[in-house]
């Protein structure tokens, strides 16, 4: 009678021959990438055994059976089955296997979501070789604020490698030759001061922001003058204003939550922002506002997502990453929380500091088994604390078809609770 492990055995032996079979020595396919063209040819001439055995090494978590149906895909010759097939297989998926799965997921859906795959790699403290390749994949994949920065981030990283590819991502979004060796703080980004990598992030990641300033509007009607996007203080930014063919007199910076919650732009409204001699009445189109809150959205989303001075515990533990206070509204406030290397508030991190706060204060004092339930910024997170210290948590997916990941972690109590009052100690600050 043959067991199931003599079975998976042999799939495995089949699909790592089949591997060696179409693409050659395995070390030369880990140095020069796969030839995927090889698989096309392979599978038109016989299509049940390379659907099969890629079935296998996808099985077996290798990144180049991924590839390998991405080249089907592109060739109009996959499987009917393939993107429910690497639905399934994401939520367990882990480094390089699930940066390419979801690069083919967003080749054959279009769908920007599947980017944040990409970005949690880059963010985490896997293999060096896995966060190159979540780097150079986010440079080919469109730019969002989670990927911007993230490449920001990972100029910051230890390894060499990793912050010359992610240098290299974010100069290509300012529209240059994305060559990082030419630029003039390459010196800085090779060597090992993190001070100087910091200097080289921000400057990479200053000239990108220029990509949303303009005109919006017509100066004639209604219409605002975006400057560049400061990053290190978001809530306020350089804008012109004009109406009815006048610029008008009022701040040259203006508080960006105000400006893109505007529900009526009319003269009040404009008067509220602190712009005086208002006209009574000018004309207004409203893809103007979509197109200048889009704008607006972009550059304060990548501060939100971005690096910040206070970062409190151990992002690969359990960690509270908290972003500058809104002079003009301290109500609400970047929380970003970090859980087993990886950020367990993927989809809000802003958080209402009194709620927020009660929230932490009543966890320091009832110690509930229950682990993250924070409010709306943790709404995503479900945790919950074994005696012996194990945090085992389910971080749900907001990708159609896409499963939920799950994750163990054991952290100290005491650990638990330090980060928790010192977040509420700095977001309570000078009450």
């Amino acid at each position: 009678m043959e067991v199931a492990g003599s079975s998976l055995s042999r799939v495995n032996d089949a699909w790592h021959e089949f591997r060696r079979e179409v693409f050659g020595d395995p070390y030369l396919v880990w140095h020069e990438g796969a030839d995927v063209d090889a698989l096309v040819n392979e599978h038109a001439r016989e299509p049940e055994r390379a659907e099969r055995m890629l079935r296998a090494g996808l099985g077996e978590g290798d990144h180049v059976a991924v590839e390998s149906l991405g080249a089907l895909a592109r060739a109009g010759r996959a499987p009917s089955d393939t993107a429910a097939v690497l639905r399934s297989a994401l939520p367990s998926a882990e480094g390089t296997l699930r940066v390419r799965i979801a690069q083919v997921l967003h080749e054959m859906t279009g769908d920007d979501e599947h980017v944040s795959e990409v970005v949690a790699v880059l963010e985490g403290g896997g293999h060096w070789g896995d966060r190159i390749h979540a780097a150079l994949a986010l440079a080919a994949l469109p730019s969002t604020p989670r990927s911007v920065a993230a490449l920001h981030r990972g100029v910051l990283d230890p390894e060499y490698l990793v912050r010359y590819h992610c240098g290299n991502g974010l100069l290509g979004l300012t529209g240059a030759r994305a060559d990082i060796a030419k630029h003039r703080g390459f010196t800085r980004l090779s060597g090992d001061d993190p001070v100087r990598h910091r200097a080289v992030a921000d400057e990479l990641r200053s000239a990108s922001s220029v990509r949303t300033a303009g005109v919006y509007g017509d100066r004639g009607g209604f219409a605002v003058e975006l400057g560049a996007a400061d990053h290190s203080a978001p809530h306020l930014r350089s804008a012109r204003v004009h109406a009815a063919g006048v610029r008008l007199s009022g701040p040259d910076r203006v508080h960006v939550p105000a400006l893109r919650n505007l529900d009526v732009v009319d003269r009040d409204a404009l008067e509220r922002l602190g712009f005086v001699d208002v006209p009574e009445s000018f004309a207004l189109d409203q893809s103007t506002t979509d197109e200048l809150i889009a704008a607006l959205d972009f550059d304060f989303d990548v501060a939100r997502w971005g690096v910040t001075d206070l970062l409190i515990g151990d992002r690969v533990r359990f960690a509270v990453e908290i972003g500058p206070v809104d002079p003009l509204g301290p109500r609400l406030r970047t929380c970003t929380v970090w859980l087993d290397n990886a950020v367990v508030t993927p989809f809000d991190n802003t958080a209402y500091v009194p709620a927020f706060v009660h929230s932490l204060r009543a966890d320091i004092a009832g110690r509930s088994a229950e682990f993250g339930r924070w409010g709306p910024t943790t709404e995503d997170l479900s945790a919950r604390r074994e005696p012996d210290g194990t945090v085992r948590y389910r971080l749900r997916s907001r990708i159609d078809g896409v499963g939920d990941r799950e994750g163990v972690v054991r952290l100290r109590a005491n650990e638990v609770v330090e980060v928790l009052r010192e977040t509420v100690a700095v977001l309570t600050a000078g009450q």
